[in-house]
């Protein structure tokens, strides 16, 4: 242990950058895991039994629809946030993150990102066959592209936003490597915007209901809840996963 001396020469720890890493408040991560499954499970019951847009989606649809589709510029930088949640744009960005984390050698975070990714999309895969909520038509809404063989409960794609892209947001907060603050924040812009702007580019583009996006939004934070609750678990059980200058 590095040790330090005060003004009257006292040896004492040096705790601040090698201080053990905290234990995780479970009680406030079980609360968010169990209140969001059990909203999730509820649209999800009330979807498959009732599949058609709920009061206030179609009107929210082309609300959003008629306030950007005449700005060119808007719509299409909205639809580039929604590009980089399709499978191939995500799948390339997901292994550049995994590199990544792989040089700076922060196993942890490497691993509890790549899970989160497959878990999250896989389970949102089959909730949307379970529930086979069909996709937005009519009521005067512009279909931008039709989508055949997934369905439109939960939004996939705010899922994966909310999942993924919040776990490297608060994963950017558990970085004690000294970084350009700069460089950290930049990066912590970039996803909370695509964060925020996900859900309006699924419904701008006609392939969610609001309420599918609201969903989406409720289940990626689930797993944004298990992910973290298990990475803070694990640091503070296993502190040798983590790189040597973050112990």
């Amino acid at each position: 242990m590095t040790l330090v001396r005060d003004q009257a020469g006292t040896a004492s720890p040096a705790l601040s950058r090698q201080a053990s890493p905290q234990p995780p408040r479970h009680v406030l991560f079980l609360l968010l895991e169990v209140v969001s499954l059990a909203v999730v499970l509820g649209m999800a019951t009330l979807f498959k039994t009732r599949p058609g847009p709920l009061s206030g989606d179609a009107g929210i649809e082309t609300a959003i629809q008629e306030a950007i589709l005449p700005h060119p510029p808007v719509a299409n930088a909205m639809e580039a946030v929604s590009t980089g949640a399709w499978p191939v744009p995500s799948a390339i960005t997901l292994g550049v993150v995994i590199v990544l984390f792989l040089i700076l050698r922060r196993w942890l975070d490497a691993l509890v990102v790549l899970g989160c990714a497959l878990i999250a999309d896989e389970t949102t895969y089959f909730l949307s066959q379970y529930v086979r909520r069909p996709r937005p038509s009519g009521h005067d809404i512009r279909i931008l592209s039709v989508i055949k063989g997934t369905y439109s409960f939960p939004s996939g794609h705010v899922v994966h936003g909310a999942a993924v892209f919040g776990l490297l947001l608060f994963l950017s907060w558990q970085i004690r490597r000294p970084l350009p603050s700069i460089l950290v924040w930049l990066v912590r812009v970039v996803l909370i915007v695509f964060i925020v702007a996900m859900g309006p580019s699924r419904i701008l583009e006609g392939e969610h209901w609001p309420s599918d996006v609201l969903g989406g939004l409720i289940w990626g934070l689930f797993w944004l809840a298990i992910s973290s609750h298990v990475y803070m678990w694990v640091r503070h059980r296993f502190p040798k996963m983590l790189a040597v200058d973050e112990r």
